[in-house]
């Protein structure tokens, strides 16, 4: 649910905060021992999404490693909006891929004003792993992941 909660930037409200986004409860992955970054004792009492945006269109999908897993190799949440066949707006969040989901602006911004087209989709979908330092035994899930970014967005796009 915490990708969703990302590519749809919810807010979160705790019994000491209001207004937090849900990017900074996660945090960035980068303090490998933490979660989030509620303080010990601090409960979340809501969480707001945003309404959805005229002629937005959203897609989950996960790769997994049999039939009936409960935990994703790699999930990616994304909504669109496409107007006049170009991508006016685009939110991807991925997960599996870190320790916290993360959003993957790299495409959002190459895609930003982009003609909603194969070509354009699968140029982006390479950008999805740029800058990662995947461990050893997980570089699969970059393939994983760019294979997942490209069928959504191909299937959002039609």
């Amino acid at each position: 649910m915490a990708a969703a909660l990302l590519a749809y930037d919810a807010t979160i409200t705790t019994d000491r905060r209001s207004g937090l986004t849900i990017a900074g409860l996660l945090g960035d992955g980068s303090v490998a021992h933490a979660d989030h970054t509620l303080a010990a004792g601090e409960m979340i009492k809501s969480i707001a999404l945003p309404a959805p945006i005229e002629g937005e269109r959203a897609s989950y999908k996960r790769a997994i490693s049999r039939t009936y897993a409960e935990w994703p190799l790699v999930e990616l949440c994304a909504r669109v909006v496409i107007a006049d066949g170009k991508f006016q707006l685009v939110r991807l969040a991925a997960g599996g891929v870190a320790p916290v989901p993360l959003r993957l602006t790299a495409v959002e911004v190459q895609l930003s004003g982009k003609i909603a087209n194969a070509a354009s989709i699968a140029e982006a979908a390479k950008a999805a792993s740029s800058g990662a330092k995947p461990l050893p035994m997980t570089a699969y899930k970059l393939d994983l992941l760019q294979g997942l970014v490209r069928d959504v967005l191909e299937r959002l796009s039609d």
